[in-house]
């Protein structure tokens, strides 16, 4: 009896002084109160499916390494969701807005991870954030206004930060994939189609003006409408007056695959090029079909959805969803973000040591993180700085090209920046000279 006595006052000490680095649950067998991990978004698209699946892994990942540390406690992180809707053609931002704030005050998330997929939704949410005080780590939209919003009012809108790229960033890697395009291949008349959403039109733009200065001809450059089911009279337009290059801005899946589907069978002798999700997706041979071979794509940021030879973090993230989930991501776009989000939120919660608003979003400010996606630090303006030369300096994207491998399979090639690709484009039958 003396012998079983002194053994537990030597476990209950044991566990007074490793409790805090070595466990997520204290040694009365009572839970630690989770940190809750709220994620607003659309689960319409795959982009807020993929993105939700990526937070999930590094939550199970991290909780299974004993959760986070706050102070001197051990918690672990928890996730709860709502699907704004917000990707769905039609939905009005209000609605969208109405399913964020329920989610802030029934769950009272101490995060947001991902949060809007739709732009407008993000520049709408900001006021709801900042009323909060709610430290959010944005994965998904794109527009480049939410910086110009949040240079208004810094010291209000201090709590966002945008984990991903902007739209600016992918369409700067297509702009310099269309350089390629037109110095070694001399191709120069190109027909612009973008959605008409702002981080699109975002998108689109900057390719524009870029084509405008090195020398493009413009054919048109034409919005459709996110609800769009029928792309045949630009695809005629584009067929009748010779582009070379069809360049696209698009994200809704619905309208995204039918103009797939309307290129292939209207046969228009045009590359494409620019970010059209089912062409760049891992499932794109079998949901569109050999088609897709030659067409372009920027995958932003790098370990989205295509494990990358010279980036070893994007392969080992990858292979651990698809071991998980059973596939590759669907969205050639975001997933990585989502999945870095969460570790830098554990990062910044442990440096803080504490939950308090403030104090996480002045550790958050102060991230300096390796991840899937490149080296994430925040501009001041709470933007991932992104760059095309080094994933040990900045975060990166990619583009690839469908090409068929030496035994007739197709495969994404990396072929754009230099130092992440595997080979060079190739020019469809129809365009060689």
């Amino acid at each position: 009896m003396k012998h079983r006595g002194a053994l537990i006052l030597l476990v209950a000490v044991l566990c007074l002084f490793t409790m805090p680095y070595f466990m997520p649950f204290s040694c009365s067998g009572i839970a630690a109160e989770p940190i809750i991990i709220g994620v607003p978004t659309s689960l319409y698209t795959p982009f807020g499916r993929e993105g939700l699946r990526a937070v999930r892994l590094a939550v199970e990942e991290i909780n299974k390494k004993g959760g986070v540390l706050v102070g001197k406690q051990r918690r672990p992180f928890k996730v709860v969701v709502a699907d704004t809707r917000g990707g769905e053609p039609g939905t009005p931002v209000h609605d969208a807005l109405m399913a964020y704030e329920k989610l802030i005050t029934k769950e009272k998330p101490h995060a947001i991870v991902i949060g809007a997929f739709r732009s407008e939704v993000l520049i709408a949410s900001m006021d709801l954030v900042a009323k909060y005080r709610i430290p959010q780590l944005g994965t998904i939209a794109q527009t480049p206004k939410f910086q110009a919003k949040f240079k208004k009012n810094p010291a209000k809108y201090k709590y966002l930060f945008r984990v991903t790229t902007d739209a600016l960033v992918p369409a700067t890697y297509i702009a310099h994939t269309l350089d390629i395009l037109k110095k070694d291949y001399n191709l120069n008349n190109v027909y612009f189609i973008y959605q008409d959403t702002l981080w699109a039109k975002a998108f689109a733009g900057l390719m524009k003006k870029h084509c405008a200065k090195t020398g493009w001809k413009e054919i048109s450059f034409d919005a459709y409408a996110a609800g769009a089911s029928d792309f045949s009279p630009a695809l005629t337009k584009a067929k009748e007056n010779g582009a070379q290059v069809i360049a696209m801005v698009w994200d809704v899946p619905l309208g995204a695959g039918i103009f797939v589907k309307q290129y292939v069978a209207m046969k228009v002798p045009a590359l494409l090029i620019g970010f059209i999700p089912p062409m760049g997706s891992p499932m794109a041979v079998q949901s569109v079909g050999p088609e897709v071979e030659y067409s372009i794509t920027v995958e932003f940021p790098v370990g989205a959805s295509l494990p990358l030879k010279k980036l070893t973090r994007t392969v080992e993230f990858l292979s651990k969803f698809k071991k998980k989930y059973g596939s590759l991501p669907e969205a050639p776009a975001v997933n990585s973000s989502a999945y870095d989000a969460v570790y830098i939120l554990k990062d910044a919660i442990e440096r803080a040591g504490s939950l308090d608003p403030d104090k996480l979003v002045a550790a958050l400010e102060k991230t300096d993180y390796k991840g899937v996606s490149g080296r994430i630090r925040f501009n001041e303006n709470h933007i991932a700085i992104f760059g095309e030369k080094d994933p040990n300096e900045t975060g990166v994207s990619v583009v690839f090209q469908w090409q068929k491998d030496k035994n007739g399979k197709l495969r994404r090639v990396p072929v754009y920046p230099s130092f992440l690709a595997e080979g060079k484009i190739i020019l469809p039958p129809w365009m060689k000279k």
